[in-house]
């Protein structure tokens, strides 16, 4: 059952959902984590710590043992995977990603150092913790990307596009009338296009599909800050719209986005029809009136 209420004479032509695969970048980031888990495990269990090229530097850190050693080992490989993410992946979620795989990072570290603040021997905690906490974040990591790329659900009718997004507790809803859309973009990478799934982005006047980015152009030195709103010789600050890869903006990943594209486009040419033919119908009506007066 259609998610949305029809209005009257209103006729429901597609319902979508994102393609498994146009998340897959996420399903990846977490699956590097069960990976990295059995190889932590591996690590720790067969004592491997000296392998490590930068091992006797971190090993002369205070109140650093072995296993806490490992633990940092274990976290900057962590640091170092969510910061690719975060540029890789920067319309897709990079910068959650990053800040996850930062905040297991230090989770991990203060945990084992409290430990053996505590405890002094860390070996057989660190031994089942790093690894454990590893694979559980990841494998409810992929639960939730499943969950999440299913919580979108993509209406076309033959008046409107209804984004509907419903994650836990979050509920989204936009809606665009065909006759307010300005262009249509249509993305599809190399996997996308080997599989059969692409985004289709109407664009619109009021932001559909398109986002912000501001600048700060520093006066004296023209250079441009991203995101800085401070500068020593002062600036002005401007905007510019980009388009926006946003679930919540799109219709993201879509199967068959070529006949999704051509649906969206015979609609806007119908609906620019019909209020075409409802200016006349005004036009003449006014007339009609001045001639009765």
């Amino acid at each position: 059952m259609s998610g949305i209420t029809l209005l009257r004479g209103e006729e429901m032509k597609m319902q979508l959902k994102p393609h498994f695969f146009s998340f897959f970048h996420l399903y990846i980031i977490f699956f590097f984590l069960l990976v990295w888990a059995y190889v932590i495990h591996d690590f720790f269990d067969a004592h491997k710590f000296q392998d490590f090229r930068f091992y006797d530097i971190i090993i002369k850190i205070p109140f650093v043992n072995e296993v806490l050693a490992g633990a940092i080992i274990w976290s900057l490989a962590l640091f170092v995977v969510g910061f690719i993410a975060r540029y890789l992946f920067m319309d897709a979620g990079g910068q959650s990603i990053f800040r996850l795989y930062s905040g297991l990072a230090i989770l991990g570290i203060v945990v084992l150092s409290y430990h053996k603040w505590k405890m002094e021997d860390t070996e057989a905690f660190g031994l089942w913790f790093i690894p454990g906490i590893t694979a559980a974040v990841g494998l409810i990591g992929l639960l939730s990307v499943d969950a999440y790329r299913r919580s979108f659900t993509y209406y076309l009718t033959d008046n409107r596009i209804v984004i509907q997004g419903n994650f836990l507790m979050n509920r989204s809803e936009r809606q665009v009338r065909y006759n307010h859309i300005e262009d249509i973009k249509m993305e599809q990478g190399v996997v996308g296009t080997i599989l059969g799934y692409g985004t289709v982005l109407p664009l619109t006047g009021s932001g559909l599909g398109t986002g912000s980015d501001e600048t700060m152009v520093i006066a004296g030195s023209g250079a441009e800050v991203k995101g800085l709103g401070i500068g020593l010789l002062g600036g002005s600050r401007t905007s510019s719209k980009r388009i926006r890869h946003n679930p919540h903006d799109c219709l993201y990943g879509v199967p068959q986005p070529s006949k999704v594209r051509d649906l969206i486009t015979e609609n806007i040419q119908s609906d620019t029809g019909v209020e075409h033919l409802k200016n006349i119908q005004e036009l003449l009506s006014k007339q009609e009136e001045n001639e009765d007066e």
